[in-house]
């Protein structure tokens, strides 16, 4: 808990779930420390499960309680209870007290998770087209190789990661979700995609676009020796497979032309894909604590950063931190990615990064950047130059507190009218 900053009487309260993670810190501990930093407000970050009174009297005391992706009856009670409270005064009647203002923040559209991602088993509700989906019934996929078809997902049959796929469960913890975000008093997201989505589907008036964003003092810049080859980044979970699987023919086309790239894959190793990259050109890097990615990013020391990404409605609501983080490192890395939102919505192609439309496309962008140094320097100067513009957490704070400021005034009037 940081130092409380003189003659600043401004709060804002966070929850942090249970271990630290690249939501909580991007969604809640950067904006709260552009606030602290700037110094324009204070800032304290409780745990979930710390519910100490000294605790719930921080939350009750903030002008601003941030919620990230916060569900259950235990949320909806405190929301209901906080809700229900009136404006008083102080001991000696000389300041008028009001209770804190609620901020729902999210970072991803839970409606639209993909089947092939691994959190289908608590999220999933939609089918591959995007179809509501009902008690009962069965997801399947096909072997690529001789066309077996297998079920994938089967209404409480499927266990995954020891939980059990239910619809109704699902359907009604995502519903649950969205009375919660209805019920506070303003919602945050991180992309145009996600604030169209909250406004006109899930009829929350009051949204606020705050993209990730970048402390650069958080990356070390540790001083590395130079490398052999071309070293070629892509970072991510199981839930990137339907954005890697097209590409499998042309990163081992990409390989077998170029003996002197490097394939360095960090989080999950794709067997179908990654087993065409030949050995002595494939690096892998397991998940790690989220303490330490930042320093891991920084040394892994790569020259192109990928950001595969197919077209659907949940990818459209990322935002493109994957392209931030690539130019934290002391040299910055060129970036190629897809032609979809959110890469679409910032990089210029050709000026700020690569973006393709196809295999055939992305094959072909690629070994023009394993070809040209000066085209991977230039493109990543000027990513580093519109990131640090554009995304430096000072930069992008100002605005979210006075989407907060504007909030809890519009929240003043409603409770005196």
């Amino acid at each position: 808990m940081p130092r409380a900053l003189e003659g600043v009487n401004f709060g804002v309260y966070g929850i942090e779930h249970q271990k630290p993670s690249a939501c909580t810190y991007y969604r809640t501990k950067v904006p709260f420390r552009s606030f602290y930093d700037l110094g324009l407000a204070n800032y304290i970050i409780g745990e979930r499960e710390d519910v100490t009174e000294e605790k719930h009297l921080a939350m009750l005391s903030a002008d601003i309680v941030q919620l990230f992706s916060l569900g259950g009856s235990g949320t909806a009670a405190t929301i209901e209870s906080i809700k229900q409270m009136r404006p008083g005064w102080n001991n000696d009647h000389t300041e008028r007290i009001y209770p804190p203002t609620l901020i729902f923040d999210v970072d991803d559209n839970i409606d639209f998770v993909h089947p092939f991602n691994e959190a289908f088993v608590r999220l999933g509700t939609r089918d591959y087209a995007g179809r509501i989906m009902k008690k009962g019934d069965v997801l399947t996929t096909t072997f690529e190789k001789d066309g077996t078809i297998i079920p994938l997902w089967e209404d409480q049959k499927t266990i995954r990661n020891n939980e059990m796929f239910d619809i109704e469960r699902n359907l009604k913890s995502n519903a649950e979700l969205h009375r919660i975000a209805r019920r506070c008093d303003g919602v945050t997201v991180p992309s145009p995609a996600l604030a169209r989505y909250y406004r006109e589907e899930l009829k929350c008036s009051n949204v606020y676009i705050y993209p990730n964003s970048i402390i650069p003092q958080d990356y070390p810049q540790p001083r590395l020796q130079p490398h052999e080859g071309v070293r070629i980044l892509w970072q991510g979970g199981g839930s990137h497979m339907i954005d890697w699987f097209p590409l499998r023919d042309a990163v081992r086309a990409v390989a077998l032309k170029y003996p002197q790239a490097k394939f360095v894959i960090w989080g999950t190793a794709f067997k179908w894909i990654h087993d065409n990259i030949p050995e002595d050109q494939f690096e892998f890097i397991d998940w790690l604590p989220y303490d330490a990615y930042k320093t891991m990013r920084t040394i892994v020391d790569c020259d192109i950063n990928l950001c595969p990404l197919a077209s659907n409605i949940f990818n459209q609501c990322k935002s493109g931190i994957k392209w931030y983080e690539s130019t934290m490192p002391e040299k910055p890395e060129a970036t190629l990615a897809a032609n979809v939102a959110p890469y679409s919505d910032e990089i210029v192609d050709g000026e700020t990064g690569l973006l393709y439309n196809n295999p055939q496309e992305f094959a072909e962008k690629l070994g023009a950047l394993i070809e040209d140094v000066s085209l991977r320097k230039s493109l990543a100067a000027e990513a580093y130059r519109w990131v640090r513009d554009n995304r430096h957490y000072k930069v992008t704070g100002p605005g979210l507190l006075d989407f907060y400021k504007e909030t809890r005034a519009a929240k003043h009037a409603a409770l005196e009218a």
